[in-house]
């Protein structure tokens, strides 16, 4: 009997670890992941702001055409 508690024991101890480590594996797995998104996520915001920069410049430019052929 006390031999199956002990077995019992063993086998318990020995998933317990392996479940630690594929925590600690998933864990930094989910940090890549969200490293990625933040970097993916930064560079849209970016392109948003240059969507914007190039839309105020072409705006700007057509109003100068316009004024010089008004001249």
């Amino acid at each position: 009997m006390e031999s199956s508690i002990f077995d019992l024991e063993t086998g318990l101890k020995k998933q317990l670890s392996e479940l630690t480590d594929d925590i600690r594996t998933i864990e930094t797995s989910l940090m890549v992941s969200k490293e990625a998104y933040l970097k993916v996520q930064g560079a849209l915001e970016i392109l948003d702001i240059l969507r914007k920069k190039v839309k105020e410049d072409d705006a700007a430019l057509k109003a100068a055409l316009s004024d010089i052929g008004a001249d």
